[in-house]
């Protein structure tokens, strides 16, 4: 069953017109392009659900009512609405076509007590993964600029990660990301979520896009029960260095592409490790402290990796070519 979002009469038709607007352009300056980015738009009216999860769900309803009860139409539905993906998870999971919530739950455990979005399996039915995605097509991009993406993550239970892709297409199945992960040709950036374990961490990759729009997409396939929820609020996608300038900025990273050996210049931070990992999301490297500001990676093939550096309940991923 989807659960409807809710605004007040006066003001449904002036936020539609601004989310609009906000999709269909790319602006010269900076912009967090992701819908209800703080995951607190929610309706207070009557028959409100106060649900705050209809704008990452991947099949949003084709209305929305207004806090007198009168359907307005959804600006999510308007923009996305992957009908293909919802059908083929439901024979995935359960063997043949038939009813399944793969939306995020509504919570308001978010970030510092606000509303926030869930992952975890309801049981309804009885599934034996996570059949909840978080989904939203985000358009306005430009092909060819660097974006960054970010999200505060926390996990009930260890072992719960999350894995993040940022789509370059609107998929229809989950084989090309099942068999290839982050290296599948339909993704333009991918990082796995690991240590944000009961407390919330700040998680940040950089990618190019290759598309004028992306599809958002994250699941959480060991989040099986009310005991291993995963929590997510304040998502942003922006041009590279406009979401968090003074986390970014504080980290030289060089050569790149490398050989044998990285430096990593930091400015007055402690780092709590140096991660690189394969495209499938597979760790191939871990490393807490810093000798010299380098770090060996002589023992890693040719190719593409992800290196994401974590400090202060924040982490920063970039692409890291090894040749």
């Amino acid at each position: 069953m989807k659960i409807k979002l809710l605004f007040t009469k006066q003001n449904s038709f002036i936020f539609y017109m601004l989310f609009v607007f906000c999709l269909c352009f790319n602006y010269s300056w900076s912009q967090n392009l992701i819908a209800n980015p703080t995951c607190d738009l929610h309706g207070t009216g009557a028959g409100s659900t106060s649900d705050n999860a209809d704008s990452y769900d991947m099949t949003p309803n084709n209305t929305i009512k207004d806090e007198s009860g009168n359907d307005i139409p959804s600006p999510y539905q308007a923009v996305w609405d992957n009908d293909a993906l919802e059908d083929w998870l439901e024979v995935f999971y359960l063997g043949a076509a038939g009813s399944l919530d793969e939306q995020p739950g509504s919570t308001s455990s978010g970030n510092e007590g606000t509303r926030g979005v869930k992952l975890y399996d309801d049981g309804s039915p009885s599934i034996t993964g996570c059949s909840r995605r978080i989904y939203q097509k985000v358009v306005g991009l430009s092909i060819g600029v660097d974006y960054t993406f970010s999200v505060d993550s926390r996990s009930e239970a260890i072992g719960t990660d999350s894995e993040v892709y940022i789509l370059n297409t609107e998929i229809t199945d989950e084989v090309g990301i099942n068999a290839n992960g982050g290296a599948d040709s339909s993704v333009d950036g991918f990082m796995s979520i690991t240590d944000d374990f009961d407390t919330y961490t700040t998680n940040t990759l950089s990618f190019t896009a290759t598309t004028t729009s992306v599809v958002v997409y994250i699941r959480s396939l060991n989040s099986v029960d009310e005991s291993t929820e995963v929590f997510y609020d304040n998502f942003s996608l922006d041009l590279t260095l406009s979401t968090d300038k003074s986390f970014e900025t504080k980290f030289k990273v060089y050569p790149n592409p490398a050989t044998d050996q990285l430096t990593i210049e930091t400015n007055n931070i402690n780092l709590s490790s140096i991660e690189v990992y394969d495209l499938l999301g597979k760790k191939v490297f871990e490393q807490n402290k810093l000798s010299n500001n380098t770090i060996d990676i002589s023992d890693l093939s040719n190719g593409i990796y992800l290196l994401t550096i974590k400090a202060d309940n924040k982490s920063l991923t970039k692409k890291l070519v090894i040749k």
